[in-house]
């Protein structure tokens, strides 16, 4: 029966996601992010990340894949140092989707372990 095929939509609200969230790296590893934009079209899509504490946030883009989803490896130098980072997502009409949901204000954190 076509009422129990699943819908090719996204019908819930918009979602933004990270499949796979790392905690820690190598030092020198390159953190490597996947973010999943469920129910809506990105106007603009990027990664922000610093070193761990008080200062500026480097922006980098993510790049689109496929069918909502986008990938980004941060620069190689990010990863010297524990970090922190938020991936945020602009839909349209002055809405933007966050991960973690409450980024900017308390974000992702990476600790970066030396290498042995």
């Amino acid at each position: 029966e076509a009422d129990a095929m699943p819908g090719k939509e996204h019908q819930g609200q918009a979602r933004l996601f990270v499949p796979v969230v790392r905690t820690a790296l190598v030092a020198g590893e390159p953190l490597k992010l996947t973010a999943v934009v469920l129910g809506a079209e990105p106007s603009e899509a990027a990664v922000y990340w610093r070193k761990l504490g008080p200062g500026e946030f480097t922006k980098v883009p993510l790049e689109h894949v496929d069918r909502g989803v986008y990938s980004v490896a941060l620069p190689a130098g990010a990863a010297k140092t524990d970090l922190e980072y938020y991936v945020a997502v602009e839909i349209g009409a002055g809405r933007t989707l966050h991960f973690p949901p409450t980024a900017p204000k308390l974000n992702q954190t990476v600790v970066v372990v030396p290498d042995k």
